[in-house]
């Protein structure tokens, strides 16, 4: 498990670095005053990378807001979805099943795996509302726990609101202060709102964790 996602880690480190600055400057040249049409085969050309792991979803709602504002927003949430429903597939097809018969050995294993499956809808909300968390990783651990399908896409795209507004409202400052995308510099204020999502992030995680422990003991 640890393996997949350094090798995702590694390959998402490696699309930004090289692809990441070619997008940029073909939006920058061909993004403005574009069609629905433009946008819809963007947004589906989005979907694979998202899928399996290799444009970040900040990235993507960044972008989106510089050119769409909060129209972005239409484009987005269903594009996320989608990717997050394929990605979760594509994943649990792979691991067949592989990594959930292997935790059983590791006690630390089995406490994540007891408290995605005590609580999966409020564990993958808040795992999702953390900024440190990417769209991959957190796709292919509920995948790898055999989290229920619906349960996952659910929490992950209402999990995921906060962050998707947050980057759009910084792509949306960057075009008003910048004017183009060659500066990606946040504006001053994003810190301390990432860190207060990250807290909020963690208080619940660590609460609903607190509560899986307990349940299990109660049980066995």
């Amino acid at each position: 498990m640890m393996l997949t996602f350094t090798i995702q880690l590694f390959l998402m480190a490696l699309f930004h670095f090289s692809a990441v600055s070619l997008i940029k400057e073909w939006l920058t040249l061909h993004g403005e005053n574009q069609t629905i049409f433009f946008w819809m085969l963007a947004f589906l050309f989005s979907i694979p990378l998202l899928s399996i792991g290799l444009m970040s979803s900040t990235f993507l709602a960044i972008v989106a807001g510089y050119f769409l504002s909060w129209e972005s927003l239409y484009y987005y949430i269903p594009t996320y979805i989608v990717s997050a429903y394929i990605g979760y597939k594509l994943i649990m097809m792979i691991d067949n099943g592989k990594t959930i018969d292997s935790i059983n050995s590791s006690t630390r294993l089995m406490k994540i795996k007891n408290y995605l499956h005590t609580y999966p809808f409020y564990s993958v909300l808040f795992l999702r509302f953390s900024p440190l968390i990417s769209f991959g990783q957190l796709t292919a651990l509920c995948a790898f726990l055999n989290i229920n399908t619906l349960t996952y896409t659910l929490a992950s795209t209402i999990g995921m609101l906060p962050r998707t507004l947050i980057a759009i409202w910084c792509g949306n400052l960057i075009k008003a202060q910048y004017g183009n995308l060659d500066n990606l510099s946040l504006p001053n204020n994003y810190t301390p709102i990432i860190v207060g999502l990250f807290l909020l992030s963690l208080i619940g995680i660590l609460y609903t964790f607190k509560r899986s422990l307990s349940k299990t003991k109660t049980l066995y």
